[in-house]
């Protein structure tokens, strides 16, 4: 029986025991994309992939972390430099077709768990395609909404604490890698403070009646849409650490889940 975690580190009869054991297939889904003066570009990639690699080192009975995917659709950032942007239909059959190999080899829960808001609704089609296509079940999941009442319980900066390159991201990425993080050069700036109604800016709390997304230049002058001055190391570990809790167990819920049999009640199958 195989205990690693990693993917990438298994022989293919190893990936057949992950089959066997019933886990559950971690994709990390992020971007490289700017995010304000301080944040190296890699911010979702990092977080992502790190959330997926811990939830399955400690758990590796029940999961099972891919490599991740790096890129992301991004056309809204597209004006600050270092921003990579991947078209829509690109992106949605790139990570369909990993969904779908994966459901091939056997495994029968997949779920995404993305880091950038405009990948949110593209993984939510990925996941329902791969369920309707194959033999899988596939979900998605923000990782910001995995455990954000622990996470806007930390936030200090204000309504609008956390949305990019923010008090949450910057708390998150200085957790993992402190030496990156360019404190001298942090600023916080509100999308919001520019006016208008609230649904013209973005909102980690999903709690807008409207889904919009501008140009990001349109909205910041540094990038950063949030109060990263509020962030810490240790927020950003406790953090983490509710997101992976909760996952877990969402997880195992996911595998354990009994699925009852389709049943087609038109007339023409019924033979009627």
């Amino acid at each position: 029986m195989t205990t690693k975690h990693l993917f990438a580190t298994m022989t293919w009869p190893e990936v057949n025991e992950a089959v066997k054991q019933r886990r559950v297939v971690l994709i990390p889904v992020g971007a490289i994309e700017q995010h304000g003066h301080h944040l190296p570009v890699d911010v979702d990639n990092v977080i992502a992939t790190n959330i997926c690699e811990r939830a399955a080192e400690r758990a590796p009975d029940a999961l099972v972390s891919m490599p991740p995917i790096h890129y992301g659709f991004n056309d809204h950032n597209m004006d600050f430099p270092g921003t990579i942007s991947i078209s829509m239909n690109n992106f949605i059959n790139y990570c369909f077709d990993l969904g779908a190999s994966l459901a091939h080899q056997g495994f029968q829960r997949i779920i995404l768990i993305n880091a950038h808001g405009s990948n949110g609704p593209l993984c939510e089609l990925v996941a329902r395609r791969v369920t309707n296509e194959t033999s899988a079940l596939c979900g998605s999941m923000n990782h910001w909404q995995i455990a954000w009442p622990e996470i806007a319980a930390l936030l200090e900066g204000g309504p609008h604490a956390a949305d990019h390159a923010c008090e949450w991201e910057t708390s998150e990425y200085l957790h993992f890698c402190p030496d990156l993080v360019k404190t001298n050069e942090i600023r916080d700036e509100i999308a919001a403070d520019r006016g208008g109604p609230r649904w013209l800016y973005p909102s980690l709390s999903g709690d807008s009646p409207m889904r919009f997304m501008n140009f990001w230049s349109r909205m910041s002058q540094s990038g950063v849409n949030g109060t990263p001055s509020f962030a810490t190391a240790a927020k950003g570990e406790k953090m983490i650490s509710a997101t992976i809790d909760r996952l877990i167990t969402i997880a195992r819920e996911f595998r354990d889940l009994t699925q009852p049999p389709r049943v087609d009640y038109r007339v023409e199958a019924q033979g009627v």
